[in-house]
């Protein structure tokens, strides 16, 4: 068992040393010559290694660029719903999730606008999109931190944390893409449609002040 063992764990180590370096070829071709530009070859020549691969390990070229945008993300997601602290009110929380999601997205929005575009021609390719880069522990990760509001009494007792979290991604790309890069709003009307926003989920989600304030008492006296 020992000596199968050391032959496994070196080809584990060898795929996914390949995996990174065909997604690291992919993201400087993609920057450099576009989607379209970049073939399949180029990058497995970059990467050194065998063209196949990418169809083995990323099922093609569309995979291999979701792949690049899920590799982007720093996971400070997990940071932003678990490690920080929670905000006062409702409107903070939603002040602070959308502008992290409207700098997230505007950091991606030439691959951001490549896979929509992909997307809308191609029903698998959507179905891939939705079940690897639109990943489920974001959406899970902002329900849990939206369920300690209701815990707290800062956010209303019936609320449907997953309808809430829903909410603040959909706005957070209609901010973040939509606005930026589809109708070009200029930067202060989009600062000022994101103070909205927040405003109007904090009234929509937040507990009856008398909750409210009963729960902030319980925290002062803990």
């Amino acid at each position: 068992m020992h000596s199968d063992d050391m032959v496994r764990k070196p080809r584990a180590r060898d795929r996914q040393a390949t995996r990174d370096a065909l997604i690291a070829a992919a993201a400087t071709a993609i920057a450099d010559c576009g989607y379209e530009g970049a073939t399949t070859r180029a990058i497995a020549d970059a990467a050194g290694c065998s063209e196949a691969l990418i169809q083995r390990y990323f099922n093609g070229k569309e995979g291999l660029l979701l792949a690049v945008l899920d590799k982007e993300d720093d996971r400070s997601d997990a940071a932003l719903f678990l490690a920080r602290p929670l905000c006062p009110t409702m409107a903070q929380e939603a002040r602070e999730m959308l502008g992290h999601s409207v700098e997230k997205i505007s950091e991606r929005s030439d691959r951001i606008r490549i896979v929509i575009s992909r997307a809308l021609l191609d029903r698998a390719f959507k179905t891939h999109f939705n079940r690897i880069w639109i990943r489920e522990e974001i959406r899970s990760g902002l329900e849990t931190r939206l369920a300690r509001y209701v815990d707290a009494g800062i956010a209303e007792a019936d609320l449907d944390v997953g309808s809430a979290a829903e909410m603040l991604l959909s706005l957070g790309f209609e901010l973040g893409f939509v606005h930026r890069e589809v109708l070009e709003t200029s930067p202060e009307i989009a600062s000022r449609l994101l103070e909205q926003f927040a405003d109007m989920f904090g009234r929509a989600v937040s507990a009856p002040p008398s909750c409210g304030s009963s729960a902030e008492t319980r925290q002062g006296g803990e």
